[in-house]
């Protein structure tokens, strides 16, 4: 018979199962991120977008900064951390705006590093360098190169891209022949017209901008981009306000459009016209729902404060 009294644990069962224990208390206390799977990836993704998209730029940074973090390879993250630091960047004083935009390089071209193919990042280099001058990284020609890689690997961004530098170096002719091509080698999409519309509208060549969009509106009559363009040209203009406020009012009343401008947009669009007619407290009321659907625009924030007084 064993000298071990009846029920007494064997030796090294207590260290065993208290080992046991603290994994599952470890396990249990550990934040969901640290699992790491590819939905876990994609969901602080999509919350890192949502947060741009609202503007929402302190919370865009922490995200974007725990995503790097946590997924290193994620070129999409480095990426999207990159237009949060760009943007932030824009709202900044010139000391931090200086520091801010140099990590939105180099978040920029670390996403280019770990996936050469990524298009996006590609083309936020390239804008980047094109707009920043040299002491912060930027330069011109480095924003040819990667248009030029841009150009390879998706022909519609890359033609966009090349009328971009050739419109800020006076090149109007070939500005407006590299955003036609941008449109034909993607006609159904909203943001190569886009594009030459806004390039169009900056030489206040209103009637050419205003044919592209109604030729969208021929092809798909229930086009919400393309009235809330129109409407943009209409304020650029002055002329058909009344018929901007009608397209825009219209356009509200169809299901969102995944390619189209945002409910907040076209709220805010609608704003401006009705500013532009002189009927502030309906111009008030649309910002005041745009800002309900998208609360950290702060543009739109200080223009109803101004508009309240």
């Amino acid at each position: 018979m064993s000298g071990t009294r009846a029920g007494r644990r064997p030796a090294g069962a207590r260290p065993k199962r208290r080992a046991i224990r603290a994994a599952l208390l470890v396990a249990l206390l550990a934040p969901p991120s640290l699992a790491r799977t590819p939905s876990a990836r994609e969901d602080l993704l999509a919350r890192l977008r949502d947060s741009l998209e609202l503007g929402d730029l302190q919370q865009a940074v922490e995200l974007g900064e725990r995503a790097v973090s946590e997924y290193p390879g994620s070129s999409v993250a480095h990426d999207l951390l990159g237009r949060a630091y760009g943007l932030k960047a824009q709202q900044s004083q010139l000391v931090e705006q200086v520091r801010l935009a140099r990590r939105a390089r180099a978040f920029f071209a670390k996403a280019v590093e770990l996936d050469p193919g990524n298009v996006a990042a590609r083309a936020d280099l390239a804008t980047y360098d094109m707009r920043a001058p040299g002491f912060l990284g930027g330069g011109k020609e480095k924003g040819r190169r990667q248009a030029e890689e841009v150009l390879k690997l998706d022909p519609a961004r890359g033609h966009e891209l090349l009328g971009d530098l050739a419109e800020r170096e006076k090149d109007f002719v070939g500005a407006e022949n590299e955003y036609r091509r941008a449109v034909e080698a993607s006609p159904r999409s909203p943001g190569p017209r886009e594009s030459l519309s806004s390039f169009l509208v900056r030489r206040k060549r209103y009637e050419d901008a205003r044919r592209l969009w109604r030729d969208a509106l021929a092809a798909d009559p229930r086009s919400a981009a393309a009235r809330y363009e129109l409407a943009g040209i209409a304020l650029a203009s002055k002329e058909g306000l009344e018929t901007a406020a009608a397209d825009l009012e219209s356009a509200l009343q169809d299901p969102p459009d995944g390619d189209g401008p945002s409910r907040a947009e076209m709220h805010a669009r609608l704003a401006f016209v009705w500013e532009a007619l002189g009927r502030r407290p309906g111009a008030r009321s649309e910002l005041e729902e745009a800002l309900r659907l998208s609360p950290f625009r702060t543009e739109w924030r200080k223009t109803l404060a101004r508009w309240r007084k």
